[in-house]
């Protein structure tokens, strides 16, 4: 394969991760927007963003070759979040996890089952600890982040609403919301293979 080939290839793939990261930023909003103004659903937010979360994530992994499409959508997601949490501990937190998952997925194996779940749910991890770690463990600076905020009572509600118990159980829902994701998403992927598609996610 000539090197303009590969550059034409890798270029296609970056447009592509590009996309798939633009909607997850999408649906992210959407359903932060229309239902996460409630504080019970706002502690559940990172669950339900899991499903969706991962379901893109395993589509955009079975349509690219080159490595890095998990840690860039990781970081292009949680960008967005940037200004959601004090010290921008939700992209800090959502990146790390798709860095984790960029590298464990390529370490554990891009063609099995296990790798896949890890490299997808890793940055789903990393997205409810953002939220989860300054929503009960740091509670003034989190009341001070949102104090002239319109969604400062909301915020406030959400504090007294959670606790180390409750982080643990939502922590663990969003693990299991991100493999419900995931297996969708390869239902997805299998339905487009059985119909004639090519899966370009076995990445040498």
């Amino acid at each position: 394969m000539s090197s303009k080939t590969k550059g034409s290839k890798k270029l296609r793939d970056l447009i592509r991760v590009g996309v798939f990261s633009a909607l997850w930023i999408a649906v992210g909003w959407i359903i932060g927007c229309t239902v996460g103004f409630f504080p019970p659903i706002m502690l559940a937010l990172p669950c339900i963003l899991a499903i969706f979360g991962a379901l893109i994530l395993v589509v955009m992994l079975s349509k690219i070759t080159i490595r890095g499409g998990i840690l860039i959508s990781s970081f292009l997601f949680g960008i967005c979040l940037f200004s959601m949490a004090p010290y921008g501990l939700m992209f800090i937190c959502t990146f790390v996890g798709g860095i984790i998952g960029e590298i464990l997925y390529d370490t554990v194996g891009k063609n099995n089952h296990a790798g896949k779940i890890i490299g997808v749910v890793c940055p789903m991890l990393g997205l409810a600890l953002g939220e989860y770690i300054p929503l009960c463990y740091m509670q003034d600076a989190f009341k001070a982040f949102y104090a002239e905020r319109i969604t400062g009572n909301m915020a406030n509600a959400s504090m007294e609403l959670i606790n180390t118990p409750i982080v643990v159980v939502l922590t663990i829902v969003t693990i299991l919301c991100a493999i419900l994701g995931y297996l969708w998403g390869e239902k997805i992927v299998a339905k487009r293979l059985a119909k004639g598609g090519s899966d370009n996610g076995k990445r040498k």
